[in-house]
Protein backbone atom coordinates (compact mmCIF):
# COMPACT_ATOMS: atom_id res chain seq x y z
CA UNK A 1 0.00 0.00 0.00
CA UNK A 2 1.08 3.59 -1.03
CA UNK A 3 2.17 5.58 2.32
CA UNK A 4 -0.29 7.56 3.48
CA UNK A 5 1.24 11.13 2.85
CA UNK A 6 2.19 10.26 -0.74
CA UNK A 7 -1.71 11.25 -1.43
CA UNK A 8 -1.34 15.10 -1.51
CA UNK A 9 -0.59 17.16 -4.59
CA UNK A 10 3.23 17.58 -5.40
CA UNK A 11 5.05 18.99 -8.03
CA UNK A 12 6.05 17.89 -11.32
CA UNK A 13 9.97 16.68 -11.36
CA UNK A 14 10.09 19.72 -14.26
CA UNK A 15 9.60 22.14 -11.73
CA UNK A 16 10.27 22.41 -8.08
CA UNK A 17 10.79 18.67 -7.57
CA UNK A 18 14.53 19.01 -6.81
CA UNK A 19 13.63 19.93 -3.36
CA UNK A 20 16.07 21.92 -1.34
CA UNK A 21 18.14 22.08 -4.79
CA UNK A 22 20.72 24.51 -5.38
CA UNK A 23 21.31 24.86 -9.30
CA UNK A 24 23.90 27.47 -10.76
CA UNK A 25 23.77 27.47 -14.31
CA UNK A 26 26.94 29.61 -16.05
CA UNK A 27 26.96 30.53 -19.07
CA UNK A 28 29.94 31.04 -21.62
CA UNK A 29 30.84 34.44 -22.49
CA UNK A 30 33.64 33.54 -25.68
CA UNK A 31 33.13 34.30 -29.25
CA UNK A 32 33.27 37.68 -28.59
CA UNK A 33 29.09 37.54 -27.51
CA UNK A 34 27.42 38.83 -24.03
CA UNK A 35 25.96 36.63 -21.79
CA UNK A 36 22.76 38.05 -22.90
CA UNK A 37 23.55 36.01 -26.35
CA UNK A 38 23.51 32.46 -24.81
CA UNK A 39 20.32 31.00 -25.92
CA UNK A 40 18.03 29.30 -23.70
CA UNK A 41 18.22 31.15 -20.57
CA UNK A 42 16.34 33.20 -19.62
CA UNK A 43 14.52 33.64 -22.89
CA UNK A 44 12.32 31.20 -23.49
CA UNK A 45 14.55 29.83 -26.24
CA UNK A 46 16.51 26.72 -26.37
CA UNK A 47 20.14 25.32 -27.37
CA UNK A 48 23.39 24.18 -25.35
CA UNK A 49 25.37 26.35 -22.75
CA UNK A 50 28.85 25.37 -23.21
CA UNK A 51 29.46 25.64 -19.76
CA UNK A 52 27.14 24.79 -16.82
CA UNK A 53 27.32 24.08 -12.85
CA UNK A 54 24.40 22.52 -11.74
CA UNK A 55 24.37 21.75 -7.73
CA UNK A 56 21.82 20.13 -5.75
CA UNK A 57 20.72 16.78 -4.63
CA UNK A 58 20.16 13.94 -6.92
CA UNK A 59 16.50 13.20 -7.85
CA UNK A 60 17.01 10.39 -10.10
CA UNK A 61 19.19 8.44 -12.44
CA UNK A 62 19.45 6.68 -16.00
CA UNK A 63 21.69 10.01 -16.17
CA UNK A 64 21.82 11.87 -13.41
CA UNK A 65 18.80 14.36 -12.41
CA UNK A 66 19.26 17.59 -11.05
CA UNK A 67 16.90 20.32 -10.43
CA UNK A 68 15.06 19.01 -13.43
CA UNK A 69 18.22 18.24 -15.72
CA UNK A 70 18.68 15.23 -16.74
CA UNK A 71 22.73 14.39 -17.31
CA UNK A 72 24.61 11.96 -19.49
CA UNK A 73 26.90 10.91 -16.76
CA UNK A 74 28.59 8.44 -18.89
CA UNK A 75 31.53 9.60 -19.53
CA UNK A 76 31.81 11.95 -16.23
CA UNK A 77 34.92 11.83 -13.84
CA UNK A 78 33.50 11.18 -9.86
CA UNK A 79 34.99 12.25 -7.39
CA UNK A 80 34.65 13.05 -3.34
CA UNK A 81 34.50 16.78 -1.71
CA UNK A 82 38.50 16.08 -0.70
CA UNK A 83 38.77 15.59 -4.75
CA UNK A 84 39.55 11.69 -4.08
CA UNK A 85 38.09 9.17 -7.06
CA UNK A 86 35.03 7.39 -7.22
CA UNK A 87 32.65 5.93 -9.18
CA UNK A 88 29.33 6.35 -10.57
CA UNK A 89 27.90 3.40 -8.66
CA UNK A 90 29.23 6.02 -5.61
CA UNK A 91 26.24 8.26 -6.34
CA UNK A 92 22.87 7.79 -4.44
CA UNK A 93 19.66 9.84 -4.41
CA UNK A 94 19.76 12.51 -1.84
CA UNK A 95 23.14 13.32 -2.24
CA UNK A 96 24.37 16.82 -2.94
CA UNK A 97 26.96 17.41 -5.80
CA UNK A 98 28.21 19.60 -8.25
CA UNK A 99 27.77 18.83 -11.69
CA UNK A 100 29.97 20.60 -14.62
CA UNK A 101 29.40 20.14 -18.12
CA UNK A 102 27.29 21.58 -20.95
CA UNK A 103 23.90 21.42 -20.78
CA UNK A 104 19.99 22.92 -22.71
CA UNK A 105 18.38 23.82 -19.50
CA UNK A 106 15.25 24.34 -21.09
CA UNK A 107 15.09 21.18 -22.94
CA UNK A 108 16.64 19.86 -19.70
CA UNK A 109 19.31 17.74 -21.05
CA UNK A 110 22.87 17.97 -20.64
CA UNK A 111 26.44 16.22 -20.85
CA UNK A 112 28.13 15.85 -17.31
CA UNK A 113 32.19 16.12 -17.84
CA UNK A 114 33.21 16.33 -13.82
CA UNK A 115 30.38 15.20 -10.83
CA UNK A 116 31.63 16.44 -7.28
CA UNK A 117 29.33 15.05 -4.33
CA UNK A 118 29.71 16.31 -0.71
CA UNK A 119 27.87 16.20 2.81
CA UNK A 120 26.89 18.91 5.03
CA UNK A 121 27.20 17.15 8.56
CA UNK A 122 29.36 13.54 10.03
CA UNK A 123 29.33 13.20 14.00
CA UNK A 124 27.63 11.32 16.27
CA UNK A 125 23.74 11.47 16.94
CA UNK A 126 23.35 13.23 20.16
CA UNK A 127 19.00 13.62 20.62
CA UNK A 128 16.44 12.01 18.44
CA UNK A 129 12.40 13.93 18.42
CA UNK A 130 10.38 10.99 16.48
CA UNK A 131 7.75 13.29 17.30
CA UNK A 132 9.04 16.83 15.56
CA UNK A 133 10.61 14.48 12.76
CA UNK A 134 14.00 15.85 14.17
CA UNK A 135 17.68 15.03 15.63
CA UNK A 136 20.76 16.52 16.66
CA UNK A 137 24.22 16.49 15.72
CA UNK A 138 26.99 18.33 16.70
CA UNK A 139 25.08 20.51 18.36
CA UNK A 140 23.07 21.27 15.15
CA UNK A 141 19.11 20.22 14.50
CA UNK A 142 18.68 18.06 11.53
CA UNK A 143 14.83 18.09 10.39
CA UNK A 144 13.79 14.86 8.19
CA UNK A 145 11.46 15.51 5.40
CA UNK A 146 9.12 13.00 3.70
CA UNK A 147 11.24 13.09 0.69
CA UNK A 148 14.60 12.46 3.24
CA UNK A 149 15.94 9.37 1.61
CA UNK A 150 17.52 6.97 4.13
CA UNK A 151 20.35 4.31 3.12
CA UNK A 152 18.84 0.79 3.20
CA UNK A 153 21.19 0.32 6.33
CA UNK A 154 19.04 2.68 8.47
CA UNK A 155 14.75 2.37 8.72
CA UNK A 156 14.28 5.69 8.92
CA UNK A 157 14.36 8.32 11.75
CA UNK A 158 12.92 5.93 14.20
CA UNK A 159 16.34 3.62 14.08
CA UNK A 160 18.37 6.40 14.37
CA UNK A 161 19.97 6.06 18.28
CA UNK A 162 22.11 8.18 20.25
CA UNK A 163 25.43 7.79 19.72
CA UNK A 164 24.95 6.72 16.04
CA UNK A 165 27.59 8.37 13.61
CA UNK A 166 26.01 9.45 10.29
CA UNK A 167 26.72 11.29 7.26
CA UNK A 168 23.72 14.20 6.22
CA UNK A 169 23.11 15.58 2.91
CA UNK A 170 21.11 18.62 3.40
CA UNK A 171 21.06 22.36 3.35
CA UNK A 172 20.87 24.93 6.31
CA UNK A 173 17.67 26.37 6.83
CA UNK A 174 17.93 29.47 9.23
CA UNK A 175 14.13 29.80 9.65
CA UNK A 176 14.01 26.59 10.99
CA UNK A 177 17.60 27.00 12.74
CA UNK A 178 18.98 24.00 11.34
CA UNK A 179 19.57 21.63 8.25
CA UNK A 180 16.91 19.99 6.40
CA UNK A 181 18.19 16.41 5.27
CA UNK A 182 17.99 14.80 1.59
CA UNK A 183 19.80 11.79 2.60
CA UNK A 184 20.86 10.19 5.29
CA UNK A 185 23.47 7.29 5.91
CA UNK A 186 25.18 5.58 8.72
CA UNK A 187 29.25 6.24 9.16
CA UNK A 188 30.12 3.68 12.13
CA UNK A 189 33.46 3.63 11.29
CA UNK A 190 33.72 7.64 11.21
CA UNK A 191 36.34 9.18 12.47
CA UNK A 192 37.14 13.01 12.04
CA UNK A 193 33.55 14.51 11.84
CA UNK A 194 32.48 17.95 10.49
CA UNK A 195 30.01 20.70 9.74
CA UNK A 196 29.64 22.91 6.75
CA UNK A 197 27.74 26.12 6.49
CA UNK A 198 27.69 29.71 6.71
CA UNK A 199 30.08 31.79 9.07
CA UNK A 200 27.52 33.35 11.67
CA UNK A 201 28.77 35.68 14.63
CA UNK A 202 32.38 36.01 13.85
CA UNK A 203 34.56 37.00 17.09
CA UNK A 204 37.95 37.43 14.86
CA UNK A 205 39.10 38.46 18.75
CA UNK A 206 38.63 35.24 20.11
CA UNK A 207 38.87 32.91 17.19
CA UNK A 208 34.90 31.90 17.32
CA UNK A 209 32.21 32.03 15.93
CA UNK A 210 28.73 29.93 15.11
CA UNK A 211 27.58 28.00 12.63
CA UNK A 212 24.03 26.61 11.95
CA UNK A 213 23.67 27.58 15.83
CA UNK A 214 26.87 25.83 16.78
CA UNK A 215 29.77 27.42 18.90
CA UNK A 216 32.80 26.88 17.06
CA UNK A 217 36.61 27.28 18.09
CA UNK A 218 39.44 27.81 15.65
CA UNK A 219 42.09 27.95 18.14
CA UNK A 220 43.91 25.25 16.89
CA UNK A 221 43.33 25.61 13.39
CA UNK A 222 47.43 26.22 11.90
CA UNK A 223 47.59 29.84 10.93
CA UNK A 224 48.88 28.95 7.04
CA UNK A 225 45.72 27.01 6.76
CA UNK A 226 43.05 29.37 8.04
CA UNK A 227 41.08 31.14 5.56
CA UNK A 228 40.09 34.97 5.79
CA UNK A 229 36.64 34.12 7.78
CA UNK A 230 34.20 37.07 6.96
CA UNK A 231 30.02 36.35 8.12
CA UNK A 232 27.85 34.71 5.55
CA UNK A 233 30.99 32.99 4.49
CA UNK A 234 30.57 29.31 3.56
CA UNK A 235 33.21 26.89 5.34
CA UNK A 236 33.80 23.30 6.74
CA UNK A 237 34.96 22.96 10.16
CA UNK A 238 36.09 19.95 11.11
CA UNK A 239 37.92 17.76 13.94
CA UNK A 240 38.22 14.15 15.14
CA UNK A 241 37.50 15.62 18.76
CA UNK A 242 33.46 16.25 19.81
CA UNK A 243 32.06 19.36 21.42
CA UNK A 244 32.37 20.00 25.04
CA UNK A 245 30.56 21.81 27.43
CA UNK A 246 28.97 23.41 24.25
CA UNK A 247 32.18 24.73 22.23
CA UNK A 248 33.65 22.76 19.78
CA UNK A 249 37.34 23.29 18.85
CA UNK A 250 38.20 22.57 15.40
CA UNK A 251 41.73 21.78 14.06
CA UNK A 252 40.61 22.38 10.30
CA UNK A 253 39.01 24.91 9.07
CA UNK A 254 38.30 25.88 5.30
CA UNK A 255 35.83 27.20 2.48
CA UNK A 256 33.85 25.33 0.85
CA UNK A 257 31.28 26.88 -1.79
CA UNK A 258 29.32 24.67 -3.77
CA UNK A 259 30.28 26.33 -6.81
CA UNK A 260 31.59 29.80 -7.81
CA UNK A 261 29.74 32.26 -10.42
CA UNK A 262 31.31 33.42 -13.36
CA UNK A 263 29.83 36.11 -15.19
CA UNK A 264 27.18 35.47 -17.70
CA UNK A 265 23.80 34.14 -17.11
CA UNK A 266 22.51 31.93 -14.09
CA UNK A 267 19.70 30.17 -12.50
CA UNK A 268 19.62 29.38 -8.71
CA UNK A 269 17.06 26.75 -6.72
CA UNK A 270 17.35 26.90 -3.44
CA UNK A 271 16.40 27.82 0.29
CA UNK A 272 17.24 31.55 1.41
CA UNK A 273 19.60 31.18 4.35
CA UNK A 274 19.86 35.05 5.01
CA UNK A 275 17.55 37.91 4.14
CA UNK A 276 18.52 41.45 4.14
CA UNK A 277 15.12 42.78 2.12
CA UNK A 278 12.77 42.09 -0.73
CA UNK A 279 15.65 43.00 -3.27
CA UNK A 280 18.62 41.49 -1.32
CA UNK A 281 19.02 37.95 0.35
CA UNK A 282 21.69 34.88 0.15
CA UNK A 283 20.83 31.29 -0.95
CA UNK A 284 23.58 29.24 -0.45
CA UNK A 285 26.71 31.43 0.32
CA UNK A 286 25.47 33.21 -3.35
CA UNK A 287 24.07 36.59 -2.86
CA UNK A 288 20.66 37.85 -4.59
CA UNK A 289 19.79 41.14 -6.21
CA UNK A 290 16.33 41.56 -6.72
CA UNK A 291 16.18 45.36 -7.42
CA UNK A 292 14.91 44.69 -11.06
CA UNK A 293 13.19 41.17 -10.65
CA UNK A 294 9.59 40.53 -11.01
CA UNK A 295 9.03 38.20 -8.34
CA UNK A 296 5.80 35.48 -8.10
CA UNK A 297 5.45 34.45 -3.93
CA UNK A 298 6.15 35.99 -0.75
CA UNK A 299 10.19 36.34 -0.19
CA UNK A 300 11.75 35.98 3.53
CA UNK A 301 14.34 33.35 5.05
CA UNK A 302 13.75 30.00 4.69
CA UNK A 303 11.74 30.56 1.81
CA UNK A 304 12.26 28.32 -1.47
CA UNK A 305 12.75 30.56 -4.05
CA UNK A 306 13.84 29.75 -8.01
CA UNK A 307 16.14 32.68 -9.24
CA UNK A 308 17.09 33.17 -13.02
CA UNK A 309 18.87 36.33 -14.09
CA UNK A 310 22.61 37.23 -14.91
CA UNK A 311 25.75 37.15 -12.83
CA UNK A 312 28.12 40.12 -12.08
CA UNK A 313 31.13 40.34 -10.00
CA UNK A 314 29.92 37.39 -8.57
CA UNK A 315 26.06 38.59 -7.46
CA UNK A 316 23.32 37.80 -8.85
CA UNK A 317 20.94 40.13 -10.58
CA UNK A 318 17.58 38.55 -10.85
CA UNK A 319 15.04 38.65 -13.37
CA UNK A 320 12.63 36.47 -12.39
CA UNK A 321 12.10 35.02 -9.15
CA UNK A 322 9.35 32.60 -7.86
CA UNK A 323 9.24 31.16 -4.26
CA UNK A 324 7.34 28.74 -2.29
CA UNK A 325 6.81 27.56 1.51
CA UNK A 326 9.58 24.18 2.06
CA UNK A 327 6.91 23.49 4.37
CA UNK A 328 4.25 22.82 1.75
CA UNK A 329 6.31 20.37 -0.12
CA UNK A 330 4.49 16.84 0.83
CA UNK A 331 7.25 14.60 -0.82
CA UNK A 332 9.68 14.61 -3.87
CA UNK A 333 9.11 12.64 -6.80
CA UNK A 334 12.29 10.28 -7.94
CA UNK A 335 12.98 9.11 -11.11
CA UNK A 336 15.10 6.18 -11.92
CA UNK A 337 15.94 4.83 -15.55
CA UNK A 338 17.96 1.33 -15.33
CA UNK A 339 17.88 -2.58 -15.70
CA UNK A 340 15.66 -4.48 -12.91
CA UNK A 341 18.16 -6.91 -10.68
CA UNK A 342 17.45 -8.86 -7.86
CA UNK A 343 13.17 -9.18 -8.96
CA UNK A 344 11.38 -11.02 -6.28
CA UNK A 345 7.91 -12.04 -7.34
CA UNK A 346 6.41 -12.71 -4.07
CA UNK A 347 7.20 -8.88 -2.56
CA UNK A 348 7.09 -6.94 -6.62
CA UNK A 349 10.80 -5.67 -4.47
CA UNK A 350 13.85 -5.14 -6.77
CA UNK A 351 16.72 -2.84 -7.09
CA UNK A 352 17.47 -0.22 -9.80
CA UNK A 353 21.28 1.14 -9.92
CA UNK A 354 21.49 -0.21 -6.30
CA UNK A 355 18.21 1.48 -5.01
CA UNK A 356 15.64 -0.31 -3.64
CA UNK A 357 12.46 -0.47 -5.42
CA UNK A 358 8.79 -1.56 -4.04
CA UNK A 359 6.02 -2.02 -6.96
CA UNK A 360 3.12 -3.35 -4.90
CA UNK A 361 1.20 -0.63 -4.51
CA UNK A 362 -0.87 1.17 -7.25
CA UNK A 363 1.27 1.61 -10.15
CA UNK A 364 0.79 3.12 -13.57
CA UNK A 365 2.27 0.51 -16.58
CA UNK A 366 3.48 1.59 -19.72
CA UNK A 367 4.64 -0.28 -22.63
CA UNK A 368 3.53 -3.78 -20.51
CA UNK A 369 2.22 -4.89 -17.14
CA UNK A 370 3.40 -6.23 -13.34
CA UNK A 371 3.87 -9.49 -14.83
CA UNK A 372 6.84 -7.66 -17.44
CA UNK A 373 8.47 -7.22 -14.59
CA UNK A 374 11.84 -9.04 -14.48
CA UNK A 375 15.25 -9.07 -14.15
CA UNK A 376 17.20 -7.38 -16.89
CA UNK A 377 14.17 -5.22 -18.22
CA UNK A 378 15.24 -2.08 -18.76
CA UNK A 379 12.36 0.17 -17.07
CA UNK A 380 11.79 4.29 -16.73
CA UNK A 381 10.35 4.29 -12.82
CA UNK A 382 8.69 7.66 -10.86
CA UNK A 383 7.83 7.18 -7.36
CA UNK A 384 8.17 8.43 -3.56
CA UNK A 385 10.39 7.46 -0.86
CA UNK A 386 9.58 5.86 2.28
CA UNK A 387 11.62 5.82 5.10
CA UNK A 388 9.44 2.97 6.89
CA UNK A 389 10.18 0.86 4.18
CA UNK A 390 13.38 1.51 3.08
CA UNK A 391 12.31 1.92 -0.36
CA UNK A 392 11.37 4.11 -3.39
CA UNK A 393 7.76 2.97 -3.93
CA UNK A 394 6.58 3.32 -7.75
CA UNK A 395 3.90 5.12 -9.17
CA UNK A 396 5.08 4.31 -12.59
CA UNK A 397 6.66 2.22 -14.86
CA UNK A 398 7.92 2.66 -18.25
CA UNK A 399 9.54 -0.66 -19.86
CA UNK A 400 11.87 1.01 -22.49
CA UNK A 401 12.96 -2.33 -24.20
Amino acid sequence: MKPAFLGALRRPLSGWSAGIVLALLLAACGGGGGAGDQAGVGTGGTGTISSTVTVGPISGFGSVIIAGVRYDDTTATVTDEDGNARSRTDLKLGMLTAITGSADFVAGTGVATGIRYGSEIVGPVTAVDVGAGTFRVLGVSVSVKPATVFDDRLAGLSALRVGDRVEVYGLYNAAAGGYTATRIEPQALATRFKLRGAVEALDVSNRRFTLAGALIDYTGVPAAQLPTLANGMIVRASATRLPAAGVWAVDSLGAAPRAVLADGEAKIEGDIAAFVSATSFVVDGVTVDATGASVAGTLGVGMRVEVEGTVRNGVLLAKEIEASDEDAEDSEEFEITALITGFDAATQRFSLRGQLIDASGAVSFENGTRATLANGRKVELKGYFDAGAGAVFATKIHFED
